[in-house]
């Protein structure tokens, strides 16, 4: 139940910016100059990698690598000349998955490889946003494929070219690396903790 809250915000929406808006709280302070400043302080719940050593480490590199092979698969699949490649009921939802193949790369390049703890919109931009990401790459390319079987089912026609082969091989190694990056990502353990727990982060 945890992976689900968290995969989808227990409800809450989905603009990311106005939703930390009330985890900052703004002072004032004189520089090095003497002029007087503003800068932005975080009040908000930490988010804390609980697992020891080095293997959160490991599972968030992992599923960096992983993000990167998911969308060179998904880009090589789309690539491929197959009996489908111009019908727009296979080629539509696929096109649509580069989309959040595009965030799910950018949750890699923002996963907490060293901060911890996190503030929670670290925590959000990086390891949520691959999560969720990573369902909706899914949801597209399996409406995608499962649009192109359904047509061969209409026209009875299952003859399989080098470009069918190598499109099929492309979707099915990047759902393989989807299902990876969410069961890594799945099994880190979380904890979140009050802002005066780490007064000095």
């Amino acid at each position: 139940m945890a992976f689900f809250d968290n995969l989808f915000g227990k409800g809450k929406s989905f603009s990311d910016r106005m939703r930390y808006v009330n985890d900052f709280k703004t002072e004032e302070y004189r520089n090095a100059r003497g002029k007087i400043r503003t800068r932005a302080i975080y009040i908000g719940p930490w988010t804390v990698l609980t697992e020891p050593g080095g293997k959160t480490l490991a599972k968030l590199i992992g599923a960096a690598v992983l993000a990167g092979a998911a969308a060179a698969s998904l880009v090589y699949a789309l690539l491929q000349m197959h009996a489908f490649s111009g019908n727009l009921l296979v080629m539509i939802p696929l096109c649509g998955a580069l989309f959040p193949a595009f965030y799910l790369l950018m949750g890699a390049f923002s996963l907490p490889y060293r901060q911890n703890p996190m503030r929670r919109d670290q925590y959000m931009h990086g390891i949520t946003r691959m999560q969720r990401s990573s369902v909706a790459v899914l949801a597209f390319a399996g409406v995608g494929v499962l649009a192109s079987f359904i047509l061969r089912m209409v026209r009875n026609d299952w003859l399989f070219l080098k470009g069918d082969i190598r499109f099929l091989v492309g979707c099915g190694v990047s759902v393989l690396c989807l299902a990876a990056i969410l069961s890594l990502l799945g099994h880190i353990d979380v904890a979140e903790r009050p802002n005066d727990a780490y007064p000095n982060s």
